[in-house]
């Protein structure tokens, strides 16, 4: 999953594509609202990863990315994709602070290995 924010500015993510092509076409379905548009980005491809940047906003410069918001993404060439992926809108910089996992395992130690074969 790619993390970008709802900046204007140009933002910068790596996939793997499925081959290397230049250039691309992109293509971000807001998953709330069911909506596909087609955002202007550039690719460079070095050592199997396409690096992607672009501003994520629409022809009135308006910024397509909304806090809290998941979208998926399509790198396409042609008709073809060549990447799929899915994108979390954050605001948030300490992403070291949340685990999903904290207090949800229990280690048991009050255990012990005796077992009896009838």
């Amino acid at each position: 999953m790619v993390v970008l924010t709802t900046s204007i500015n140009a933002q910068t993510f790596k996939v793997i594509p499925r081959s290397a092509i230049n250039p691309v076409t992109f293509e971000l379905t807001d998953k709330s609202k069911r909506t596909t548009v087609a955002v202007v980005v550039t690719v460079s491809n070095s050592n199997g990863y396409m690096t992607v940047t672009g501003s994520f906003i629409d022809a009135e410069s308006n910024p397509l990315m909304i806090e809290g918001r998941f979208y998926s993404f399509a790198i396409k060439n042609g008709n073809v994709i060549i990447f799929r992926g899915t994108i979390f809108c954050t605001d948030q910089t300490n992403f070291n602070i949340f685990d999903v996992n904290s207090g949800a395992y229990i280690t048991e130690d009050t255990y012990n290995n005796d077992f009896v074969i009838i």
